[in-house]
């Protein structure tokens, strides 16, 4: 009888599995159980307390349940991943790709199998599904069943996801800050990507990588069980294209990954790159031509001037003055006029040594009877012939503009462009398009992408009161997870329709958010005689500060309410500050410790709000306090 018994226990079938990172920190347990039915399921443990509570895995394709009632097939051995690779743009740029990896098989009650793979990192986990066959018959996930069960003892920093009288999401909503866990969008519609938590003594993030078409971009509702978040598809009346929001794809299918990103403080989210870790390697052979840089660009100050030759050669000279890198000339290019074509700009530019970047629509939305240049983008022939033409003349990058929806087509579109691109050796800036999910690390050329509420919006007086919150709000939200073409460092008032709307941060805060706003395409968007009037020290500082990063650092902040930033390159570091409160006050922070015992100038806030201030800092033990005026700031840089 006891023998028996043995037999029966070693050949029974487990019901909950665990994957360990390598720094013991992380656990995914990994459960597929139930009393009438079987629900595979699972939880995450960060150094051994409760990051994610249990919560349902599964979906459903041609209406039948993947995950519901499964049957455990196997599990593979851990595979150890140390993948170093380089990126060229972005906060880190030699980085590795570090964690273990086990794949676990199931079968469907119809006899179905399916894969999860789960990753465990050092800072997080993620998971996605794995479809096998071979067939070229058009399958469809009718529902994605993922539930991420956060903590209900915390606070939460969520986007709603973007939905206004366009109906047209470009993830430019602002967060909702402090805000009860598990807590429903106002709207109906649902939260966005990337989702920052506090609880439980942990700092979390959630968010979606690897979109490779075979997917639409989601994001979260509060449909999971006791309101737990939930992967939603995009909304069926986003209006650019009539199509269903269900993905449809052929097998072998592998779904997009769900990060889950953990540490003991915020600067463990800050310095995060799993969203590229998550996705493939470079296909670009030859990355030598592809360099983040600093762009001049008329359209914000003077949207017309896009029209103006003259008015173009003044920001190629702005740009050749300062040591920046591009220029960029915005919608309405074609019909350029006053004495010279796009053509004529680019070879002046060349000569300045300034590198000419063209902005495009999409095509998402227009049909084929609209103006031609719209569908210069969507359309495969046209799209590779145009990138051939101002390849050929000397362009060098493209701003592609208004994809506004996350429906499957359209995230097609992503890679397609990025792909000829790249082949055309154009650099790229994704604009009114859907938040960063890691192309840039299998499409270098990709240097930005827009996906924020950022200076374009400013020509409204409610929008610049509200400016200084929201930019001590995103470095810990929208610019985690990737290059952010927010268009920064503006002094001037915006003026909209003969109504200027007033600037309500500092001059300081303007600076800094060269170094606080991450961006391989840093597009600074005031007019040239701004930028060429400023005192020497501010001035010499945007001549220096670069687009890309060998390091960053969360130096101390908290969302919403300030933050400061280092970042890196070689052995000089940046330094950026920004207050988002109302009020003066002292912030308080450490310096690297590379930085110690090291003098250099802090430039600061001045009298009031449109002068800039200096403050020396002599050798150091590294703990430095700045006063800042109300939605104040500061930069510097350390040799």
């Amino acid at each position: 009888m006891l023998l028996f018994a043995a037999l029966l226990t070693a050949c029974s079938t487990p019901d909950t599995w665990e994957l360990v990172s390598e720094n013991q920190n992380i656990r995914f347990v990994l459960e597929n159980k139930g009393e009438a039915v079987k629900n595979l399921s699972y939880s995450v443990y960060y150094k051994g307390a409760v990051a994610i509570e249990t919560s349902l895995l599964g979906l459903v394709m041609d209406n039948c349940e993947y995950g519901k009632d499964a049957q455990f097939i196997s599990a593979s051995a851990v595979k150890e991943i140390n993948d170093a690779y380089q990126l060229k743009s972005g906060k880190k740029l030699n980085t590795a790709d570090e964690c273990r990896e086990q794949t676990f098989t199931f079968r469907t009650k119809e006899g179905a199998s399916f894969d999860l793979i789960v990753r465990a990192y050092s800072d997080g986990v993620a998971f996605r599904y794995a479809l096998p066959g071979e067939d070229e018959q058009t399958h469809v996930i009718q529902a994605e069943h993922t539930e991420f069960a956060v903590p209900a003892n915390g606070k939460a920093w969520i986007h709603p996801y973007d939905w206004n009288n366009r109906r047209k999401p470009s993830y430019e909503q602002y967060c909702e800050s402090e805000i009860e866990i598990r807590s429903e969008c106002e709207h109906g519609r649902g939260w966005a990507f990337p989702m920052l938590f506090n609880t439980s003594d942990v700092w979390m993030m959630i968010t979606e990588a690897h979109l490779d078409g075979s997917y639409p971009a989601t994001h979260i509702d509060n449909a999971g069980t006791n309101k737990a978040y939930k992967i939603r598809f995009p909304e069926i009346d986003e209006p650019i294209i009539p199509d269903a929001v269900e993905p449809e794809w052929s097998l072998p299918w592998l779904t997009p990954w769900r990060a889950i990103i953990v540490g003991d403080d915020l600067n463990a989210i800050f310095q995060t790159q799993m969203v590229t870790h998550l996705n493939p390697a470079s296909v670009v052979e030859d990355e030598t031509w592809i360099k983040a840089g600093r762009a001049s660009w008329s359209w914000w100050s003077e949207g017309s001037t896009s029209r103006d030759y003259k008015a173009q050669l003044t920001y190629t000279d702005l740009s050749a003055e300062m040591g920046w890198e591009y220029m960029l000339i915005d919608a309405g290019w074609q019909r350029m006029g006053n004495g010279g074509t796009m053509e004529d700009v680019v070879r002046y530019a060349q000569q300045k040594g300034v590198g000419v970047w063209l902005w495009y629509h999409s095509g998402a939305g227009r049909d084929k009877g609209s103006d031609a240049s719209y569908n210069l983008m969507s359309d495969p022939e046209l799209r590779r012939a145009e990138m051939k033409r101002i390849s050929e003349i000397g362009v060098k990058g493209i701003k592609v503009d208004f994809f506004d929806t996350d429906k499957q087509r359209i995230i097609q579109l992503y890679p397609a462009l990025l792909k000829d691109a790249a082949d055309n050796h154009l650099l790229v800036d994704l604009h009114g398009a859907t938040l960063p999910r890691g192309f840039e690390r299998t499409y270098p050329n990709l240097l930005t992408t827009e996906a924020i509420r950022g200076a374009e919006t400013l020509g409204n007086q409610e929008r610049c009161d509200l400016a200084a919150v929201h930019n001590a709000t995103v470095p810990f939200t929208r610019n985690v997870v990737g290059s952010m073409d927010y268009t920064p460092v503006t002094f001037s008032n915006k003026v909209r329709q003969g109504i200027p709307a007033i600037r309500k941060t500092t001059m300081g805060h303007q600076l800094a958010l060269a170094v606080v706003f991450e961006s391989g395409f840093q597009c600074l968007a005031d007019k040239a005689e701004s930028y060429l009037s400023l005192p020497e020290q501010p001035k010499q500082f945007l001549k220096e500060v670069p687009a890309a990063w060998d390091e960053s650092r969360l130096l101390a902040g908290y969302p919403a309410d300030y933050a400061v930033v280092a970042r890196r390159v070689g052995d000089v570091w940046y330094i950026g500050g920004i207050s988002g409160k109302e009020e003066e006050r002292e912030i308080e922070f450490t310096l690297p410790a590379e930085c110690l015992d090291k003098s250099f100038t802090m430039i600061t806030d001045g009298k009031d709000k449109d002068s800039f201030g200096y403050m020396p800092v002599e050798k150091t033990d590294g703990a430095v306090k700045v006063k800042v005026l109300p939605n104040g700031g500061f930069a510097g840089i350390i040799r």
